[in-house]
């Protein structure tokens, strides 16, 4: 832990650790803090990453701004040995810094706000010195409807560049015959074929379900050209995040076999779509379809205010737009967030950006060889 002492009416806390109960607790001031910035979504078990948290505090010494961001060390999340291998001798150029849906500010005074803002930056650019970033990234809260043009200016001044995404949000607080009749035509229709061949779908209630979404992420990540070398690594934190609520996983079954999964970020009565998973041995399957109508249904029943069914980036592109596309039959109103991504080193960001693709295309080429 240490602190920094701002040249303004605040001054900064960093941390790699932090009371749990607290930092939840302060985040649930604002009505947009998401799963994303939690505790347990940021405390990771994996050696290759830590997590940073940032706290602006004003002279009264109450937080009035929050940052959870990661320190990761990996190119991606999924790889083959091959680059695995490689990227162990590069690895100096791979370490950057995440967040996800932050930062979190507690007030809605516009100049605060943005003082605040600044703050939160400096300190990245404090964390990012300390800890030898190549770069940074993070994304917007979309449910924070106070950024506006000076919000966004205050990363552009900071060197940040900008990209546009969007997501999809629905109010839950209409009711369930009004949210049913917001789903496109089709994904109706693909709900009721789902229903009609006895597809089970289900909130997953044993370790030996959540065992076997593992091993069929495993499956998916193959399918994809993916390798996940060790599928149960995180499952005890998964396990323990289910029961306490902070995320949810639901299955849906043909048979006694599992098709489709869908993990599910909870937090501040916001849920957030993380992964859909699906057998791909059947070519209509249609489990991943019906889960996600039975989550929006199991979300409305446990009192949850707004479901994000996630987005993308903005693009002409029909590849990206198709995959817009089927988060968008669920009726949720399109809303926009930006990601930002400053360069620390820039021929460091460039070589990394060249093996961030390299590994791209490898996998793009292993899908359509497997799929062939």
């Amino acid at each position: 832990i240490y602190l920094i002492k701002l040249m303004s009416n605040y001054k900064c806390r960093i941390k790699t650790e932090t009371d749990e109960k607290k930092w939840n607790d302060v985040l649930k001031n604002s009505k947009y803090s998401t799963f994303f910035q939690t505790y347990e979504y940021l405390k990771s078990n994996s050696e290759s990453s830590f997590p940073i948290f940032i706290e602006v505090l004003n002279d009264n010494n109450d937080v009035v701004g929050q940052l959870g961001m990661k320190v990761i060390g990996t190119t991606v999340l999924y790889s083959s040995p091959i680059f695995k291998k490689i990227t162990r001798f590069v690895s100096s150029i791979m370490k950057r810094g995440i967040w996800v849906y932050g930062p979190i500010i507690h007030t809605t005074d516009s100049t605060k706000r943005l003082e605040i803002l600044q703050e939160i930056l400096k300190a990245v650019d404090d964390i990012s010195d300390k800890y030898n970033l190549v770069h940074v990234e993070g994304q917007t809260p979309p449910l924070d409807s106070l950024i506006d043009d000076n919000y966004k200016n205050i990363f552009t001044k900071s060197q940040y560049s900008k990209y546009d995404f969007v997501t999809f949000v629905t109010n839950l607080n209409s009711s369930i015959d009004d949210i049913w009749q917001g789903v496109s035509r089709k994904a109706r229709g693909d709900v009721v074929r789902a229903q009609k061949r006895n597809i089970l779908a289900k909130e997953m209630e044993t370790q030996d379900e959540l065992e076997k979404y593992l091993l069929l992420n495993q499956e998916w990540a193959r399918s994809k050209g993916l390798v996940i070398t060790e599928p149960l690594h995180d499952m005890d934190i998964l396990w323990n995040n289910h029961n306490m609520g902070r995320e949810k996983f639901f299955l849906a079954f043909d048979g006694e076999k599992l098709i489709s999964g869908i993990r599910v970020g909870c937090f501040n009565d916001i849920c957030y779509t993380n992964f859909v998973i699906n057998s791909y041995l059947d070519s209509t399957n249609l489990g991943g379809t019906l889960l996600s109508w039975f989550v929006i249904e199991w979300a409305k029943k446990n009192n949850m205010s707004i479901y994000d069914f996630s987005g993308g980036q903005k693009s002409n592109s029909a590849q990206i737009n198709s995959l817009l596309f089927y988060k968008s039959k669920w009726g949720g109103k399109e809303t926009p967030y930006f990601i930002f991504i400053k360069p620390y080193k820039k021929f460091s960001y460039k070589l990394y950006l060249f093996l961030f693709n390299l590994v791209r295309k490898y996998h793009k080429f292993k899908m359509k060889r497997l799929m062939n």
